[in-house]
């Protein structure tokens, strides 16, 4: 897949036209921009001051715009509803997903302090550079940290067992948590879908059951293995219930499930297709 350009992302605010015409200069190398705007910008309020900080944000956003436009550059109006995190979220997945290769920059100055902040926690899953405006009133370079986790999903069992996580966790009581899945579950939901780490070159002969691969192919050890490589890296957690310690139960955790949006590809197999899809 061929590079994909640099995209932009700024959070909308009165200053946004400023702000967006140093983000040209300061990144001479943006190929599309997309601005994240709160909702409440489109709704009229009854306060007059509220009102006209409105407007003058909406006429922000159409400026900078004419700005985009005269440099030839995409220019998208992407709206955030709150909560302002999970909406930011689910945006920047879309963007991720059609521009993977691509550089991520991000200016964090306007709008919401919510809308702000969400930024600020999303642009390392895309390996985003950020700016923000801090005490000292003027844009400045904010240092992000290295997440080594996604790096897990270059072994694409790793995906498939976090898809089956997603998948089989749902609460449907409480949409923001997942449940915890049975161990044995997820192994036999794992096993037609394993992905053998290097080829043999004289692989044994097969025996099927029930459509299965080898059973040689997936080992119980290896498979608690991968759990293990999950659970040390934040990105699931383990619980035993009752007395017998052989029955363990795992849940996919929030950095697991963003690992899973921004570390993973569709191509690894239908269920991880899916399962990105979905969210």
């Amino acid at each position: 897949m061929p590079y994909q350009g640099h995209i932009h992302i700024i959070a909308a605010g009165e200053n946004l036209p400023s702000v967006f015409t140093a983000s040209f200069r300061d990144y001479p190398g943006i190929t599309r921009a997309y601005v994240f705007t709160d909702t409440a910008v489109f709704y009229k309020h009854a306060d007059p001051v509220i009102e006209k900080g409105r407007l003058a944000e909406r006429n922000a956003i159409s400026a900078s715009k004419n700005t985009s436009t005269a440099l030839g550059i995409p220019f998208h109006d992407e709206v955030i509803s709150p909560p302002a995190y999970p909406s930011a979220r689910d945006v920047l997945t879309r963007i991720r997903r059609e521009y993977p290769l691509a550089r991520y920059t991000f200016d964090c100055a306007g709008g919401s302090p919510a809308l702000g902040m969400a930024l600020l926690a999303l642009a390392p899953w895309v390996n985003g550079t950020v700016r923000a405006v801090f005490d000292e009133k003027v844009m400045r370079p904010v240092p992000l940290p290295d997440l080594s986790p996604v790096a897990l999903l270059s072994n694409p069992n790793y995906q498939t067992i976090l898809a089956l996580l997603i998948r089989h966790g749902k609460n449907e009581k409480k949409a923001t948590a997942f449940v915890h899945v049975q161990r044995q579950y997820l192994y036999d939901q794992l096993w037609p879908l394993y992905v053998m780490g290097r080829a043999k070159k004289d692989p044994p002969a097969a025996s099927y059951k029930k459509g299965r691969k080898a059973a040689d192919e997936l080992s119980q050890q290896m498979f608690s293995d991968f759990m293990a490589g999950l659970v040390k890296n934040g990105l699931a957690e383990m619980d035993v219930p009752g007395t017998n310690r052989k029955e363990k139960f795992y849940r996919i955790t929030e950095k697991g499930e963003m690992t899973f949006r921004f570390g993973s590809h569709p191509a690894t197999n239908a269920l991880v297709k899916t399962v990105l899809e979905a969210l």
